[in-house]
């Protein structure tokens, strides 16, 4: 869907109404309040508002009555709870349009019920209570007071005291388990002060996910709604959940250029090869971050993943295309991230490289960004990632954290064991991340003659097995313009293993490949000068590693 927007974020109402579902059947059936807080993560409110009702939400939860009263302002007609309010919070607009109010204090609830006489009606609350986060919500020494005085209000028609919530630090299962006790003596004393609350909430996100026993009758979900796993070591995959937001941009210039180019502000990019590269109209003032400039992010374009270069502007970024300039054109697609089943970057891939969580992340899309409902259905067909002509998602996904040069060695060890004669492997990174190095462990799970070596000056290097077994041909394919140049080089693909450094845009006339993205964090592979040393000369920097195996033959993945 176009808008005439350079810079879009499509969202999946879809995937959103099956994140509810997902969080629904894990929880057994408890009340979902979907936390639409923030312009709906980044997504939208009135998307996310719309989409989480859609999908079996019984509540809507924002922070402030602003965001409330927008809501309703749009249209949203769903019960709405929101729960930090300064000390001039206008509770008669709050009354008078249906907000329930998380009260946190005994003064907030004096000024809800005053506010409730004077539109001669009944104020919805629901009380949050600390239990340990030491943030918003009441005191434990504050407990009787404010529920004895709850239940006289009630009592007396003005309040109608709903629920009652706190929120988790996540400081570990001992201490939710501790925090669980507090929230427990909590809502025992609500009851004994004379309320029956209907709801009682405790988990958010993570807790929803992992910890039934915290799940009591209702729960709190947020960046799950969207997709995004809250664990940094559990993917949204493994927790049956569909991100929703695909962020997505154009190529609106394309330059030709010599090596020894330099790239963008500072020149800390200098091209090592003649190129082609593409302008994006997306930056940091939409939310990319500035960091982001040499830590080995990539793009998909035409379903390939392409590196940014060069720093980030307030407005743009560069790819490099590489080989893949012939094949597109302006006005080419470019995604940034979005769900990785599909075959493009996942959001936790800048998340990681900037040192943040995924959530910073997708608030922090800037207002220039076009958010666009994409309503088709994330378990059949296309994506809403996918654009007509590109490459099919891939059959399986796996990503690693690799922690220095002997471990991406043994990783390509292990792949290589399981290669054999026919086998495509597409590897792409920046200069230094580390490809060469996983090539030499790949050729010596085959098995072949070495030393593997860079094949910087050779477009391709044979070596014969040792073993009886297929030999290992590697390939520099950063200086191929097309896949017709790949054929001049009369490689025996079905005799031997390929593994093609700088091979994007290379392998849509292949049945069966796996594409190997190496990334490595900002700084890492840049010396003094700015030049990029090797993997093993360089200070050992983490790198993150993604497999995507393409074809029937990679469908139980790669490892």
């Amino acid at each position: 869907m176009r808008t005439g927007s350079m810079r879009i974020a499509e969202i999946s109402p879809a995937a959103i109404r099956h994140n509810v579902r997902r969080i629904r059947e894990v929880t057994g059936g408890a009340a979902v309040i979907a936390v639409i807080k923030a312009n709906g993560y980044g997504h939208g409110s009135l998307i996310a508002a719309q989409a989480a009702i859609e999908g079996g939400a019984e509540l809507l939860g924002v922070t402030d009555l602003e965001e409330a009263l927008g809501l309703r302002d749009q249209g949203v007609e769903a019960p709405i709870l929101c729960w930090l309010h300064g000390v001039n919070a206008d509770f008669d607009a709050a009354i008078a349009d249906r907000i329930e109010i998380g009260v946190s204090h005994l003064a907030q609830l004096e000024a809800v019920a005053a506010a409730a006489a004077r539109a001669r009606g009944t104020a919805t609350v629901q009380f949050k209570v600390d239990t340990g986060l030491s943030r918003n919500g009441a005191a434990p020494v504050e407990w009787a007071e404010l529920f004895a005085r709850g239940a006289e209000l009630e009592r007396a028609g003005l309040v109608r005291v709903r629920g009652v919530f706190s929120h988790l630090a996540n400081a570990g299962e001992d201490r939710d388990r501790e925090q669980a006790g507090r929230f427990d003596v909590a809502v025992e004393m609500l009851r004994a002060a004379g309320c029956e609350p209907e709801l009682v909430h405790l988990a958010a996100s993570a807790a929803t996910l992992t910890s039934p026993h915290l799940h009591y009758n209702a729960v709190r979900v947020g960046v799950a709604l969207f997709g995004l796993s809250p664990f940094a070591a559990r993917s949204s995959a493994e927790l049956g959940l569909i991100p929703a937001m695909t962020l997505k941009s154009e190529i609106v210039a394309l330059r030709e250029v010599a090596a020894g180019t330099g790239v963008s502000y500072g020149y800390n990019h200098i091209v090592q090869n003649d190129t082609t590269l593409a302008l994006v109209p997306i930056g940091y003032a939409d939310g990319m971050p500035r960091a982001l400039n040499g830590a080995g992010a990539t793009v998909a374009i035409a379903g390939h993943h392409c590196p940014i270069v060069g720093r980030i502007g307030m407005d743009q970024c560069i790819v490099d295309l590489g080989s893949l300039a012939r094949r597109v054109g302006l006005g080419e697609p470019v995604v940034l991230f979005g769900d990785p089943s599909t075959g493009v970057p996942p959001v936790e891939v800048w998340a990681e490289l900037m040192g943040t969580i995924n959530y910073e992340i997708i608030v922090g899309i800037g207002s220039r960004v076009v958010r666009v409902a994409v309503d088709e259905d994330p378990a059949s067909g296309p994506g809403p990632s996918e654009a007509p002509g590109s490459a099919p998602a891939p059959a399986s996904v796996e990503r690693l954290e690799i922690a220095d040069p002997d471990a991406m060695h043994e990783l390509g060890r292990r792949l290589g064991a399981r290669l054999a004669a026919g086998d495509l492997v597409i590897l792409t990174g920046p200069l230094g991340a580390g490809k060469t190095t996983l090539a030499r462990g790949i050729g010596e799970g085959l098995g072949v003659r070495g030393p593997v070596t860079s094949p910087t000056f050779v477009l391709a290097r044979t070596h014969p097995s040792l073993v009886g077994g297929a030999p290992l041909v590697h390939v520099d394919a950063y200086r191929l313009a097309d896949p017709a140049e790949l054929d001049d080089l009369d490689l025996d693909f079905e005799g031997s293993v390929v593994v093609a450094e700088w091979g994007a845009g290379m392998v849509e006339e292949r049945g069966s490949w796996l594409e190997i993205v190496v990334e490595r964090p900002e700084g890492a592979g840049a010396g003094a000068s700015g030049e990029t040393e090797s993997y093993e000369e360089t200070l050992v920097e983490p790198r993150t590693v993604t497999i995507s195996g393409h074809g029937s033959r990679w469908a139980g993945g790669a490892l």
